[in-house]
Order: C-alpha cells, then structure tokens, then sequence
C-alpha cells in the first residue's frame, strides 16, 4: 500500500509541476523564492487562489516513549499562492517558498505526512510561533494515544 502511494504521489509530482511550470513564464516568482508544486485535495482548490496567503500544516504519527501520538504542526507560515493546478486527478497548489521552506515542503511530503492549508485573511501577514498540536495537550494524558506494538 505504502508502495503505492508513493508511487502514485511521484506521478502527480510529475504531472503538476510539468502543468505548473509549463507556464512558468506567466509566474511572477519572487527573487529568492522557487516555484514549489505541494499536491492538494480537489476541496481545499475550490477556495485557494493565485495571491492568497496560506499557512501549511502536517498531521503525523510520533512515536513517543509511551507509544505513538497524532500530532500536527504548522510548518510554513504566511507562503504566497503563485497558481493552481487542477487537471483531471491532479490537483495541487504552487508556491513561492525559499529554498529552506521548499525543503520542508518536500520532506512532509517524501514522509508521506498529512498537509493541509489554512487561508490567511487579507493583510495577515504576522508570523507566530507555534506549538504542535496534540490531543493529549487538549483533553490530558491518554487522550488520542495509541498502544505501542511490543
């Protein structure tokens, strides 16, 4: 299973960036930034637009000393929306990340983690740190912990 998706995240890989930077031209890219393709679910598209301002977060498992916990975390904060792809199956949004931020963006999706997009409002451009969130923050110890396999 595992197999597969990676196989078929390579495709979408493939298929987004060659149908993002076909038109590479008419992207406005930043100095500094690289046009970055992160796949997207078709839903997150419909309210995603070029010139938004979004935050990405991840949703994986960590495996602590006491078993494995779902934790998610806000990885980049306040990325310009450069384009969207959305071709048949694929869909997906480009990005303007700095080499350091596309490297994050790449490694979340090589670990196969969740990612997510939360849309800034207009103007919001602040930057906050952030604590990962977890259910066992929210509602205590054993809330939303899984049973290491021994």
């Amino acid at each position: 299973m595992k197999t597969t998706r990676i196989a078929v995240f390579a495709a979408v890989m493939t298929v987004c960036a060659g149908a993002a930077f076909a038109g590479a031209a008419k992207l406005n890219v930043p100095p500094g930034y690289r046009a970055t393709v992160v796949p997207t679910e078709r839903v997150e598209l419909h309210y995603i637009k070029p010139g938004d301002r979004l935050d990405m977060t991840v949703t994986f498992d960590a495996v602590m000393k006491d078993g494995t916990q779902t934790l998610t975390a806000t990885i980049l904060q306040n990325v310009l929306v450069l384009d969207t792809v959305d071709k048949g199956d694929l869909h997906g949004v480009v990005l303007a990340l700095n080499p350091n931020e596309a490297q994050y963006a790449m490694l979340s999706l090589k670990k196969n983690y969740r990612i997510n997009f939360t849309i800034r409002g207009r103007g919001d451009m602040e930057m906050h740190p952030m604590e990962m969130a977890a259910f066992q923050k929210l509602f205590g110890a054993g809330a939303g912990d899984k049973p290491s396999k021994e």
